[in-house]
């Protein structure tokens, strides 16, 4: 088995990458190499999108009510738009740091959503994926969540 030399660890708005050695006593240590938050993630839409100036959607012109399928598009390609960005940062830290094998955590809930835009040159050197939210996870303790920097 390949062994992993990176780990990164996502959710929707936050990804942070370690970097991973073997100490022969103590087992494997992470060392942060790239850490960042996704800025579409954070905050509530009525801040960010305006009908006109200084107006809100959501304090439209009377009688105009955004509807919730112009509330689903915008949902939609807010979360596009942050897992190309999450794709995007995994490829560049992989080529970076990555070059044995690698390992991901990610959320069940957008896990497939951001490995399916990663190529395929990253996604084969994949040792490990782990389908949890464990970017508030101190490193010394990250370890135990994956099999492969277990001791066998």
């Amino acid at each position: 088995m390949t062994p992993t030399s990176l780990i990164i660890v996502t959710d929707r708005g936050s990804l942070k990458a370690y970097k991973v050695t073997e100490t022969p006593t103590r087992g494997p240590h992470l060392h942060l190499v790239q850490a960042f938050d996704t800025t579409d993630a954070h905050g509530r839409y009525q801040d960010k999108l305006t009908d006109q100036a200084g107006a809100s959607a959501s304090r439209a012109a009377p009688g105009h009510v955004n509807s919730i399928a112009e509330r689903t598009g915008i949902d939609n390609e807010n979360d596009r738009k942050i897992f190309k960005q999450l794709a995007d940062s995994i490829i560049d830290i992989v080529h970076r740091e990555g070059k044995d094998g690698w390992s991901l955590a990610a959320p069940a809930s957008i896990h497939s959503s951001v490995v399916e835009l990663l190529p395929a040159d990253v996604r084969d050197r994949v040792v490990e994926y782990v389908k949890s939210d464990l970017v508030k996870i101190e490193p010394a303790k990250l370890a135990t969540h994956f099999r492969s920097l277990q001791p066998l």
